[in-house]
C-alpha cells in the first residue's frame, strides 16, 4: 500500500500544547510530535485552539499567542495564504484554526480580525456550548446564530477565513447557510446515517454543505465512527468516506482526525493518533477508492479548496 501525505483538518494541538507550555516548556511540537507526524504521513495539520465555552477573550487570546509562538518555534511552515501550500511539503506545515468563539461577547468584527492577523484561517462560533454568536450540538435547539453570529459570518467572509459548522446544532447550520457568502466546511465530522450522535451531519446537512462546495473532515473519534466498540476502527471510518462520496462525491471528502492522542495517553483503537493515520488510508483502498481518490481525500481536496479560498 502506498503511503499517502495527509491534511488533517482538525487536531486539538493546543491542548496538547498545554500542560508542557505551562511548565516552562518551549519548541514542544518537534520534542513531542514531529516524529509521530512523520510516521502518520501527517504532511499538513491543524493546529487548533480550542474552547469549551466558559473562557474569557484574555483566556483565548492567550491559547491563541501559545499557539501561534510554539508553531513559529517548531521551524515548519505555518500555512496563512493559498500559496503557503506545497505539495511537495517535507515536514508538517501549520494551519492555525480556533474551535469555539465564546470570549467574543462584543465588537465581533474587531476580535476575528485580531485572530486573522494572528495566523488562524479556519474557525467555529462554537464548541458544544450555547454563547453570545451561535449554539452548539448542547445548546437550545431551537436557537441558532445570533445577529452578532451574523456579523462574526461576514467577516470571516471579508477575510476569507472559513466558517467551520462541525460543532454547530442544526439551527446554527442552516443559519450559517443563509448567511455565509462563501462555501464552509465541518473540519471534524461524519454520517448521521452510519452513527447516529449529534455530532454528525444528516444526509440533508451533508448535500446542503456539498453543494455549496464544501468539505467534510473524517472524525476518527471512536464514538462518532460506530456505537458498537468493535466496529470503532480506521476501516469503518473509511465506510463513513465512501458513504458520503457515494451520496455528495468523493470531492467533498477529506480528513479531520480529531485524534484522542492529543488529549488522552491510551490507544484503545486503530486510529486514535497521528501514527496510525495511514490505517484509514487502507481503510479508503479497501472501500473501492482509486488512487487518485485516495489522494484526494487524504490531501488533494484541502489543497484544492484551501487554494480556492484562502
Amino acid at each position: 500500500m502506498k503511503k499517502h501525505k495527509i491534511f488533517d483538518l482538525h487536531a486539538d494541538l493546543a491542548i496538547a500544547l498545554g500542560r508542557s507550555y505551562r511548565a516552562g516548556e518551549r519548541n514542544i511540537f518537534p520534542a513531542h510530535w514531529h516524529a509521530r507526524f512523520e510516521e502518520g504521513g501527517i504532511t499538513y495539520t491543524s493546529a487548533a485552539s480550542f474552547f469549551k465555552g466558559d473562557e474569557s477573550w484574555k483566556q483565548m487570546a492567550d491559547t491563541v499567542t501559545m499557539v501561534k509562538e510554539e508553531v513559529e518555534a517548531s521551524g515548519m511552515k505555518k500555512i496563512l495564504t493559498a500559496e503557503d501550500i506545497d505539495e511537495n511539503q517535507t515536514g508538517t506545515a501549520y494551519l492555525m484554526t480556533i474551535e469555539g468563539m465564546c470570549g467574543i461577547t462584543e465588537e465581533p468584527e474587531e476580535k476575528i480580525q485580531w485572530l486573522y492577523d494572528m495566523g488562524n484561517r479556519i474557525g467555529s462560533l462554537e464548541w458544544n456550548d450555547q454563547n453570545a454568536l451561535a449554539t452548539g450540538n448542547s445548546g437550545d435547539p431551537a436557537r441558532g446564530l445570533t445577529e452578532l453570529g451574523k456579523r462574526a459570518v461576514r467577516k470571516m467572509n471579508e477575510l476569507h477565513m472559513i466558517v467551520d459548522v462541525s460543532h454547530a446544532n442544526e439551527k446554527t447550520f442552516w443559519d450559517i447557510l443563509d448567511t455565509s457568502e462563501l462555501p464552509f466546511i465541518a473540519t471534524h465530522s461524519n454520517a448521521k446515517a452510519l452513527c447516529f450522535v449529534e455530532r454528525n451531519l444528516t444526509d440533508q446537512q451533508i448535500r446542503a454543505l456539498a453543494s455549496r462546495g464544501g468539505l467534510i473532515g473524517m472524525n476518527a473519534c471512536n464514538t462518532f465512527i460506530h456505537k458498537d466498540k468493535d466496529k470503532q476502527t480506521a476501516a469503518y471510518l473509511a465506510k463513513h468516506a465512501r458513504y458520503i462520496a457515494d451520496l455528495v462525491g468523493v470531492e467533498h471528502v477529506a480528513c479531520g482526525f480529531d485524534f484522542g492522542a492529543y488529549y488522552a495517553d491510551e490507544k484503545s483503537y486503530d486510529i486514535f493518533a497521528p501514527e496510525q493515520a495511514q490505517n484509514f488510508i487502507k481503510g479508503l483502498y479497501n472501500e473501492g477508492f482509486s488512487e487518485q481518490e485516495v489522494y484526494d481525500i487524504a490531501c488533494g481536496n484541502v489543497i484544492r479548496f484551501l487554494r480556492q479560498y484562502l
